[in-house]
């Protein structure tokens, strides 16, 4: 693969990602689906999720959990192998809600996602993804108000 084609391939692997977490935080259990192929593993702390209608479920559980939540994309280092290719894709994600006392707090998570990504009919899709969790912390806003 020349650095063209392999520069084009990284960008199209990380566009899938930032798709996921678009999907999250829009609540989309379609579109978040959507970026795994139709047999594809979600694995989390809370257990695996196999093939697009169960893993279609976790933008909806996000939201009834939390007010708001905000994911982003830091980085995606991949190796790409023909129509295969794996990867390390680099996140965060803030999760928003209010205590009893009505004060708003944000759980955040730095997370390392481990991919195998699959390229069907030109499209790059993501077959397999680990999420660690490297850290957590929990802190309460400032409560910005516009």
């Amino acid at each position: 693969m020349n650095d063209q084609a392999e520069l084009l391939t990284g960008l199209a692997l990380r566009a899938v990602a930032e798709r996921y977490a678009m999907a999250i935080d829009r609540g989309d259990g379609e579109l978040f689906a959507a970026q795994f192929t139709p047999d594809g593993v979600f694995e989390s702390p809370h257990g695996p999720l196999e093939g697009r209608e169960q893993i279609a479920t976790v933008p909806a559980t996000l939201k009834r959990l939390f007010d708001r939540t905000h994911h982003g994309v830091v980085g995606l280092v991949p190796v790409i192998d023909g129509d295969t290719a794996v990867a390390e894709t680099y996140s965060y994600s803030r999760h928003y809600y209010r205590d009893a006392g009505g004060a708003e707090h944000c759980y955040e998570m730095t997370l390392r996602y481990d991919d195998r990504f699959i390229r069907t009919n030109g499209i790059w899709l993501i077959a397999h993804r680990v999420l660690v969790v490297v850290g957590d912390a929990t802190y309460q806003t400032a409560g910005w108000r516009f």
